[in-house]
């Protein structure tokens, strides 16, 4: 996008749309990185992806990017998806300034887990995201009906308060359920506390639009495709969790993260053993070099400590392959047609951390294993 132009003769010449056009264009290429893969479904996979980083764009920082009308709209969830997601997670965020104050008012579900996480900066401008503010459910007054009021604000207030500053963005509730699909999500509505009038839609909202769309598309595939990059070398390997890499990533401060790159075949299966630590909620969830979970609405492709079967040592064996292969006292995943991809381990709470182990045997030989 030209920004040295004027926003109302931008538009007018028909060059915005064409330049936005072109951006959209050019980030397609980041799906031919030279470790990408490149089988029919990752590529199907991948066009998915862009259709979803575009489709985030127009209706998230269209639609409800200007923060003098903030508005909640989902992040991720079943079909909007980046930065491998946790299918146990609801994501839901809102747009703010760091110079004005809002309220945000609602009532809680059913999640194991909520918290309200203020982030500063973008995926796609130098020095990446940052945390302004982390808070808790758990620290909130909440009333007997779950219901809750919070002010966002620079200057602290009386009663439940988050702490804002001036490069705050970006406002992600998150909810972490056990069981997602039994589950309610919570209700949550915000608005900005300012005695101005709301703000009309201009020419220069569109063109700056238009330019954030493309930076956050571009900006996200660069932070997350050199992440697996990086760990595609030495696959089938849970990689040592970075708390700066995770912050920088909007991760949880309270959660250990273990991820890497997982490869099998169709007649294989990885047999993933691990002693799960004390903590309030651990997960692993399989998805597509992309960032993308595998469709859990349909294939059975995360597990975690509510829904794990657990064996009589305490121990938990999870079995990855193409089909199920039937062995009691273990979880199978579902590797949805896919042959390779990314796998995240979460600890939430944990008061250590543990590193599974991993061995990529034929199916046939499962029937030796203690």
């Amino acid at each position: 996008m030209d920004m040295s132009r004027d926003p109302d003769e931008y538009l007018a010449s028909g060059d915005a749309w064409v330049d936005y056009c072109e951006g959209i264009k050019a980030g397609g290429q980041d799906l031919f990185r030279e470790l990408a893969p490149n089988s029919p479904l990752d590529l199907a996979e991948g066009h998915r992806y862009l259709a979803r980083m575009v489709r985030f764009g127009l209706e998230h920082i269209m639609e409800a990017g200007d923060p003098r009308l903030p508005v909640f709209f989902p992040s991720l969830c079943e079909v909007q998806k980046s930065g491998w997601d946790n299918p146990d997670n609801h994501h839901t965020n809102a747009y703010i300034n760091g110079n004005l104050d809002y309220r945000v008012w609602g009532r809680r579900g059913d999640a194991h887990y909520m918290s309200f996480a203020v982030y500063g900066g973008s995926l796609g401008r130098d020095g990446g995201r940052r945390t302004v503010s982390y808070v808790k459910m758990d620290d909130l007054e909440v009333d007997a009906d779950g219901r809750f009021e919070i002010v966002l604000s620079r200057d602290e207030q009386p009663g439940n308060w988050i702490a804002l500053e001036e490069d705050a963005t970006t406002l992600m509730v998150r909810e972490t359920f056990t069981r997602k699909r039994e589950e309610e999500r919570a209700i949550l509505q915000i608005e900005c506390l300012s005695d101005e009038p709301p703000p009309t839609l201009t020419a220069d909202f569109v063109v700056n639009a238009f330019r954030r769309s493309i930076r956050f598309m571009r900006g996200s595939a660069k932070t997350f495709f050199d992440i697996v990059d990086a760990w595609i070398p030495e696959p089938n390997v849970f990689q040592e969790g970075n708390r700066d890499q995770a912050a920088s990533t909007l991760g949880i401060p309270d959660q250990l993260y273990r991820s890497g790159w997982w490869e099998v075949g169709p007649e294989e299966v990885l047999v993933v053993d691990m002693d799960p630590p004390a903590c309030r909620y651990w997960s692993l969830a399989l998805c597509d070099y992309w960032g993308a979970s595998f469709d859990y609405r349909y294939w059975n492709i995360n597990v975690n400590d509510r829904t794990a079967c657990v064996r009589p040592d305490g121990k938990v064996r999870i079995l990855i392959a193409h089909r199920n292969p039937g062995i009691a006292n273990t979880n199978w995943l579902d590797t949805a047609g896919h042959d390779r991809g990314v796998w995240t381990l979460r600890w939430m709470e944990a008061a250590e951390d543990h590193r599974p182990t991993v061995r990529r045997m034929a199916l046939d030989q499962l029937a030796t294993l203690d």
